[in-house]
């Protein structure tokens, strides 16, 4: 089986949109998904694929734990990369479909603080039973990739489309003396807006940025 038949397996099972592949070795297949899709990518090449489990990986970024699920399918390595937010770290436990997954799903909650709901153990397996329970020993401090002097600016440019942001009491001031809201240092058309917007989402610069879009602030100062 080859990179182009797992994604003719994988993409009708997952909702339309949500898969990134990304291109790489030809005896290298590697797909980007949502966490809530890991469990069913693994169901369908599990059941479909008679794919082996081979190993999962979890890495800090600072902002999220990347978690790399890697299988063999016959002579083909299929890499399922996802990530969770450091602040809410949790996805499906897939060791009922893969039993094999259960040590390494552990090691990676305990270590990363990764929470795999539905595992079938959740005493400690690798670090003694006193330890904290909100200490993991490989879980960085929460941090960004954006410089401190560059965070307002950037936080500003998502936002609004203006470097400098424009206070309450100045956009006040411009209403009262029949001044457009937006002044010409800012995107003046919101459609215009929304492409920009729409691109940094697809491009996934929000999120290794750590940009809130619910708040329009970064998640770390």
């Amino acid at each position: 089986m080859d990179s182009d038949a797992v994604r003719g397996l994988l993409e009708p099972a997952l909702p339309p949109g949500s898969a990134l592949w990304e291109t790489g070795e030809p005896q290298r297949s590697s797909v980007r998904l949502r966490a809530e899709d890991v469990r069913q990518a693994a169901t369908v090449l599990r059941e479909r694929a008679d794919a082996r489990f081979v190993t999962l990986t979890a890495v800090d970024t600072g902002l999220e734990i990347e978690l790399i699920y890697l299988f063999a399918v016959g002579g083909l390595l299929v890499v399922l990369r996802t990530a969770l937010a450091k602040e809410t770290p949790a996805l499906s436990t897939i060791v009922d479909i893969v039993p094999g997954a259960e040590m390494i799903e552990r090691e990676v909650a305990e270590l990363f603080g990764v929470e795999f709901a539905g595992h079938p153990r959740s005493q400690h397996q690798f670090l003694p039973a006193d330890w904290e329970p909100s200490s993991w020993p490989l879980r960085k401090p929460l941090a960004g990739p954006v410089l401190p002097q560059a965070r307002m600016s950037l936080e500003n440019l998502l936002r609004s489309g203006a470097a400098l942001r424009v206070s309450p009491p100045m956009l006040a001031r411009r209403a009262s003396a029949g001044l457009p809201k937006d002044p010409p240092l800012a995107a003046g058309k919101a459609e215009a807006m929304q492409a920009v917007q729409a691109i940094v989402r697809k491009c996934g610069f929000d999120r290794r940025a750590g940009y809130d879009w619910a708040t329009g602030r970064l998640k770390t100062k």
